[in-house]
């Protein structure tokens, strides 16, 4: 039974955050479920498909995945032509061996797709042929998503907001956390560790190789964050309990409250440890509203700070 909101990110062991046996991808799905996790968030375009056979056979849990790249070229091109999505989310549930999933997201589609009413007749169409519960956006992978979110929430076709928040990067996730509950749309916050940093995995400007995911995150910002990490917000933190993973998942918790957060996790004993965070006290708020005045002075001089910060 799930005790947590936490959702297990699958991208995790689909060769995005390093290289994992399929026996070890597989063991780390079941252990996610047994650790209370609530369920499991994929892609189709995660390990060419991959990222939903590992979902085969798991019978519990909230199940979202996402569409709109295809998986016939050589390089990931996005596609969101309706037949095709439609068609996409199909061979999902093939591969699954599921009938229907609580969610289907849109995979990062660019703002002129999300104008394009089109686009909503397809969500329409999933959740009229039970293919999902509830239909929605990933935002990404661009920064200023804000714009893309406001046109998201515009089509009562959303149902639910994916979306980066962690205390590193707070907006625009803060602002579309506040727009999609005032909308009654559901929200779902990845990236809870900023690539590591939060949880002191990486404590050192890193060099990705391959296809792990964190390569493509702007030159200096891992130089930006660890510094701003460690001389501005980890003082705050120290002598409060807790692990340094548990308590940015806290944060994240009291801060904006989503449904649901993505986690990246490798090993059996990280899924343990976030799924702890639900038994560590509360931040204080005056800690709180340290780490959010530390971020809004701070993020101006990130590599990725978005244009929406003064909003």
């Amino acid at each position: 039974m799930a005790v947590t909101r936490l959702l297990y990110g699958v991208y995790s062991v689909t060769g995005m955050y390093g290289i994992i046996p399929p026996g070890k991808a597989r063991k780390l799905i079941f252990e996610a479920l047994d650790a209370g996790l609530a369920g499991f968030d994929t892609a189709d375009i995660y390990g060419r498909g991959l990222g939903e056979e590992l979902l085969r056979g798991v019978k519990t849990g909230f199940i979202a995945t996402k569409v709109g790249y295809r998986l016939d070229t050589p390089r990931p091109v996005q596609c969101f032509d309706p037949d095709y999505l439609l068609k996409a989310v199909r061979a999902g549930l093939e591969r699954m061996g599921r009938r229907s999933v609580d969610l289907v997201q849109l995979h990062n589609p660019p703002l002129e797709v999300l104008r394009k009413p089109e686009t909503y007749k397809a969500l329409r169409r999933m959740k009229e042929e039970g293919l999902a519960r509830y239909t929605g956006v990933a935002l990404g992978p661009e920064i200023d998503v804000l714009p893309h979110a406001i046109e998201a929430l515009s089509h009562d076709e959303v149902d639910a907001l994916q979306f980066v928040y962690n205390m590193l990067e707070q907006e625009p996730g803060a602002t579309i956390a506040r727009l999609a509950r005032e909308n009654g749309v559901l929200t779902l916050v990845r990236v809870p560790h900023a690539g590591g940093v939060l949880d002191e995995s990486v404590t050192e400007p890193p060099r990705f190789e391959g296809s792990d995911h964190r390569r493509l995150r702007r030159k200096g910002w891992y130089e930006w964050a660890l510094k701003t990490y460690n001389t501005r917000i980890k003082p705050l933190l120290e002598e409060h309990p807790g692990t340094p993973g548990q308590k940015a998942l806290k944060f994240i918790e009291q801060t904006i409250n989503p449904d649901y957060i993505i986690i990246i996790a490798t090993t059996e004993e990280k899924i343990r440890e976030y799924a702890g965070y639900k038994n560590i006290p509360g931040i204080p708020d005056s800690v709180i509203r340290g780490i959010v005045r530390a971020y809004l002075e701070e993020a101006p001089k990130s590599p990725e700070a978005p244009r929406t910060l003064s909003m």
